[in-house]
């Protein structure tokens, strides 16, 4: 998938885009109730924990899963919708992710029972790319910047703040579609507490985001994206027995990429 810069090119093709439009283009997701998109996530995630004095323990995933998304209520001020998530050998998740554009808020649900370490090393950008960091409704135009500043809720976690910048790199046209390519770079501090076979885990840390996606003009649903994750995170292991808690460290890495399918 390749994107084609805006600017003559655009313009000799007869495609109307930013480099034509003096008031530029407005990219935030708003969805129409019934819609529905599906995308191919493939996730390579890297962790390293050690838990009191033993011995740094890493672990290496690399799953590839399809994530379903179905709008329940749309609309350009806000929206609620359904995600899937679904991979071979993989138990199918679901979640709500609701979407304030007016306020600027994001927010994943929890369904279905399932508990918040169902989550594993998923993070908002791989449930739903175009929730955190999304481009404020605004008219921009290539180069335009904006400061993220909003609220997010996890499961299992309190609330907190995406905090960083975005940048609207370049406007242009994939397989016919107006599109537009966007660089956000954001921090999230997170405090989650998950009850685990071997007692209660709290991590409490933080971790930076860099993603890089490709949505339609149209409706600012995303085309693709590309994100970088990496958090260091102090932890507490609080043992089923009652006895005291360990300290311990866990550092991440995660790696994804995401497409559309249709």
């Amino acid at each position: 998938m390749r994107v084609v810069a805006a600017g003559l090119a655009a313009c000799v093709g007869g495609v109307s885009l930013g480099a034509c439009r003096p008031d530029g283009v407005r990219l935030a997701f708003r969805p129409r109730t019934g819609a529905s998109y599906t995308y191919r996530v493939e996730v390579r995630a890297e962790v390293v924990t050690r838990i009191g004095d033993g011995e740094p323990r890493r672990r290496v995933d690399h799953d590839v899963l399809f994530a379903d998304h179905a709008v329940l209520t749309g609309g350009p001020r806000s929206s609620r919708v359904q995600v899937r998530l679904r991979g071979p050998g993989q138990p199918t998740r679901t979640f709500v992710v609701a979407l304030d554009r007016a306020a600027q808020l994001a927010e994943v649900q929890r369904i279905e029972g399932l508990p918040a370490s169902a989550l594993g090393t998923l993070g908002l950008s791989e449930i739903f790319p175009a929730a955190a960091g999304a481009p404020p409704d605004r008219l921009l135009a290539p180069g335009a910047r904006w400061r993220v500043d909003e609220p997010v809720t996890l499961p299992g976690s309190s609330t907190a703040r995406l905090s960083g910048q975005g940048r609207l790199v370049e406007l242009g046209v994939v397989a016919g579609r107006e599109v537009a390519r966007v660089e956000t770079t954001y921090r999230l501090p997170v405090d989650r507490t998950s009850d685990e076979a071997q007692g209660r885990i709290v991590l409490r840390g933080s971790q930076e985001v860099h993603a890089r996606s490709t949505s339609g003009v149209a409706d600012g649903a995303v085309e693709s994206a590309e994100t970088e994750t990496r958090g260091v995170f102090t932890l507490s292991l609080e043992p089923r027995d009652g006895g005291p808690a360990v300290p311990g460290r866990l550092e991440l890495v995660v790696r994804s990429v995401t497409r559309r399918l249709h």
